[in-house]
């Protein structure tokens, strides 16, 4: 009892991974496997689209300044 205790209690992070482990193994007990697979896989999708994303606003690709081309003064003479 000692050791689980101290494996659930030992931080942020092993308190993480005990929560993340125990929710992946009830899915699988379930027979829910394949759900949590594929719900790992959109949420990386996700994660790498959205960085994606980051990446190229930083990078000022989407300002919408510079898609449109500046206007034509009209010739007055």
């Amino acid at each position: 009892m000692r050791a689980a205790l101290a494996l659930i209690a030992g931080g942020p992070e092993r308190v993480s991974l005990s929560a993340a482990a125990i929710v992946a193994i009830l899915f699988v007990l379930a027979g829910h496997g394949w759900d949590l697979f594929a719900a790992l896989f959109a949420s990386g999708f996700v994660f790498v689209w959205a960085v994606l994303a980051l990446i190229a606003q930083a990078a000022g690709v989407a300002d919408g300044e510079a898609a449109a081309p500046a206007p034509k003064e009209a010739d007055h003479g």
